[in-house]
């Protein structure tokens, strides 16, 4: 079969047509090209970049197959080498720590997220794309409360000050199937509820301008659509949630039938919870049950601040264990679908 140059994802689009931002979110189906497309780019393009992967056990096997050893190539670079006729090498330099090499000149940095926080002093600044592959974990992943917050702090390590210098700022390209709404990048950007609402409006592109986030959940095209259709693996699982998530580039494992705008009228304000920068409120009435919402209701509410240890604990012990019985008995709706999340997977956010 002859493929066209638009049958996988070409980041060089994105860029072209919304240049202004520091982060672009890419999430879509299996083999939709985003790792391929966005190194190609940055080969083509002669761009200095920073592959990040989750663990250093994910730097080692990408760069396992190292000077001479072909025969085992899991590098990211194997298909561009083959499709270019280059041969770009993944080479280890430490544990965690590794390049990318055409010949004998670095092309791209790779750093484990979980192993460069390790390090003081590093200096990636020549680094125009930080790209962090993977970024949403596979639910039997282990990972950081915190990976977020870390993702930021590499950033901020990598870009160093060279806004200060007049350069522009470091791209943060952030790769992922989409498989889970709440996962650390976005719950730190607080972009949750933003791409659940694309999801369910079947929106493909939004761009916050004023905080310079783009995100794009890939639509395939019909190219590609139509060929992986014929695949044996999407014939055996026609109907699944897997199929939902890996073809039809839809969050299908997350739930948020219990995500819904309510009127307010009868429901009277109960307490309220600090997180994440803003208050959220517990409203209740008798016939429609608990309604969790941003809508403010003045300050003489019981109130707990989720950012100190007694009170996160506090709320988990008084508040938190009867909306969980509640919800499942379907006598709590949320606004957002951060908070639903926050809410029922509670130890997933708090270490308790």
């Amino acid at each position: 079969m002859k493929i066209s140059k638009d049958y996988y994802y070409n980041i060089d689009t994105d860029m072209i047509m919304y240049p202004h931002n520091w982060a672009y979110i890419i999430c879509g189906g299996r083999n939709t090209g985003k790792t391929y497309g966005t190194l190609k780019s940055c080969y083509l393009n002669d761009r200095m970049f920073t592959f990040i992967k989750r663990t250093m056990d994910d730097v080692d096997l990408i760069c396992a197959g190292g000077k001479n050893n072909d025969y085992f190539d899991l590098s990211p670079f194997k298909a561009i080498n083959r499709d270019l006729d280059i041969n770009v090498e993944a080479r280890l330099i430490r544990k965690g720590i590794g390049g990318f090499y055409d010949d004998e000149r670095l092309i791209g940095y790779i750093v484990a997220l979980s192993g460069v926080t390790k390090f003081k002093g590093f200096d990636l600044s020549d680094t125009e794309w930080m790209i962090f592959d993977e970024f949403i974990p596979r639910e039997w992943e282990r990972i950081s409360r915190q990976e977020g917050e870390q993702v930021l702090d590499l950033y901020k390590t990598i870009a160093r000050d060279r806004e200060h210098r007049g350069r522009e700022p470091l791209k943060l390209v952030a790769l992922a199937n989409a498989t889970e709404l709440s996962n650390p990048l976005f719950n730190v950007l607080e972009i949750t509820d933003v791409v659940a609402e694309m999801d369910r409006r079947n929106l493909y592109i939004t761009e916050q301008q004023d905080r310079g986030i783009f995100i794009h959940l890939l639509n395939d095209n019909a190219e590609f659509r139509k060929q992986e259709e014929k695949s044996i693996i999407y014939k055996a699982m026609a109907g699944t949630k897997w199929l939902a998530m890996s073809l039809e580039n839809k969050f299908a494992y997350n739930d948020t039938s219990n995500v819904e705008k309510k009127n307010m009228k009868n429901f009277r304000p109960l307490y309220r919870f600090h997180y994440k920068n803003s208050w959220t409120y517990v409203y209740y009435n008798e016939e429609k049950g608990y309604y969790v919402t941003k809508s403010k209701a003045g300050k003489k509410l019981p109130s707990y601040d989720l950012s100190l240890d007694n009170d996160y604990r506090r709320f988990y012990l008084e508040q938190v264990l009867d909306l969980q019985e509640a919800c499942i008995n379907d006598h709590v709706k949320f606004d957002s679908y951060m908070i639903y999340d926050l809410i029922m997977n509670y130890k997933k956010h708090f270490r308790l």
